[in-house]
């Protein structure tokens, strides 16, 4: 491991940020309501900071006769922060999945 990457994990000031990016990893999926382009009801579920099978299966626990897939959005992008001197690269991945109900 470089040594810079071990000067920032021993470093007390970075533990709330690994807490903190450890619950982004490990959120839940949200889901709201939607009407689809046919007029069936249907919803959108983000599962940002999940994977994609997390999505996968609140779709099939929102609709149990089960659904068609209307679009699917997943985007990575790469933050840097800087604190005292140390630079930290954090990866952000947002994913979106729009179904219908059948």
């Amino acid at each position: 491991m470089p040594i810079q990457i071990k000067a920032i994990i021993r470093s007390a000031r970075i533990w709330p940020a690994i807490l903190a990016s450890g619950l982004l990893v490990s959120s839940c999926t949200t889901s709201e309501p939607l009407t689809s382009p046919n007029g069936l009801p249907g919803f959108s579920i983000d599962c940002s900071g999940s994977r994609w099978s997390g999505c996968y299966e609140e779709a099939s626990q929102l609709c149990p006769q089960g659904y068609i897939v209307i679009d699917r959005v997943g985007d990575t992008d790469t933050m840097v922060s800087e604190t005292d001197g140390d630079w930290d690269l954090q990866t952000i991945v947002s994913r979106e999945l729009m179904i219908e109900c059948r």
